[in-house]
């Protein structure tokens, strides 16, 4: 089987977009699956955190083809044969050309989305990407999972308009821990045998997300 290839997405830094993806990839390879992690951001926020693992490594393969740009889905392309999953970790720019060209060869982008007034402005960008990619790529699922929520009133407005959007928005969310912190500190997944019980809440809400993105490739267990 090929690998089904995860772009994790947004055009705004501090998302919690490499959070999102390397807790995902950590996930699906603690669930005996192949899974590689591309860094497609000249930042290298990825790599730097599994080049943070002591004795333990990060448990899925991460590589940078961020000089790739544009024509990063030819060379992602070589790698489906190896591994059951990709993830790419991509740039927070609207313009980096890097994102159009994993949306092109993508089978689900993930919307690492936080629920404020600019946040929402970028969301509407990454819209227009995928709007534009599905005239290649017509089968590119898409979805939101909200990190940082804050529970206001404010939020809760935007959560309307994000809906409005159409994209299916996950039930899991990721709230602001500590233990995404520290699982990038320490090079890990977040487990609470790399974390300790504190962080249980957060390995919760990966297991949960993790759960979901499978069903919305059709590998749900």
């Amino acid at each position: 089987m090929k690998a089904k290839i995860i772009a994790v997405l947004n055009c705004k830094g501090g998302s919690a977009k490499t959070s999102v993806c390397m807790a995902i990839s950590a996930s699906l390879s603690q669930r005996g699956n192949r899974v590689l992690v591309v860094d497609s951001d000249t930042q290298g926020s990825s790599l730097a955190w599994s080049a943070a693992a002591g004795k333990i490594p990060f448990p899925a393969t991460v590589i940078s083809l961020a000089s790739y740009g544009a024509k990063i889905h030819r060379e992602l392309q070589r790698h489906v044969e190896n591994y059951d999953y990709i993830l790419v970790d991509t740039p927070p720019s609207l313009e980096a050309p890097v994102n159009q060209s994993v949306l092109f060869v993508a089978a689900l982008c993930i919307i690492a989305q936080q629920s404020s007034p600019t946040d929402l402005w970028a969301a509407r960008g990454v819209k227009t990407l995928i709007e534009f990619a599905r005239t290649i790529n017509p089968d590119l699922k898409a979805c939101m999972v909200l990190t940082r929520v804050v529970r206001t009133s404010l939020s809760k407005a935007i959560m309307r308009e994000l809906e409005s959007f159409g994209f299916p928005i996950l039930a899991t969310r990721m709230h602001n821990r500590t233990a995404y912190q520290e699982a990038a500190i320490a090079g890990s997944g977040v487990t609470t045998e790399a974390l300790g019980r504190d962080a249980k809440a957060a390995a919760d809400e990966v297991a949960g997300f993790t759960e979901e993105v499978l069903a919305l490739l059709g590998d749900a267990s």
